[in-house]
């Protein structure tokens, strides 16, 4: 395969030439050249799940009425069904401060 040669021309737009540092960034950091900054997210496991469930309620329909997530769902999550972002970033929440998520409910 010939190598594409990645250059500026006078039709380049500013996206262009942004998407041409983008792929040399990521060519870079792939190639250990630079450090990008990186984020560790913990991984939301069945066993996790079930942990902040039984911290916040007793069961998942105690659950479901407190904070909305269908207790089929969460029941779905303690069985290791991959659980979303938007689940993943709720239960994250109700880990931390589960009476903010209450507020947020009971403010609509």
């Amino acid at each position: 395969m010939a190598k594409a040669k990645l250059g500026v021309s006078k039709k380049d737009t500013a996206f262009g030439r942004d998407l041409i540092a983008a792929a040399r960034e990521a060519l870079a950091h792939k190639q250990g050249k630079i450090a990008l900054p990186t984020r560790i997210i913990d991984p939301m496991t069945p066993a996790r799940v079930k942990a902040i469930r039984k911290k916040v309620a007793k069961s998942p329909k105690e659950f479901e009425r407190r904070f909305g997530v269908p207790a089929r769902t969460l029941e779905g999550w303690e069985q290791n069904k991959k659980v979303d972002i938007a689940g993943r970033v709720l239960l994250m929440v109700i880990e931390k401060d589960p009476e903010a998520v209450e507020r947020a409910l009971s403010a609509v």
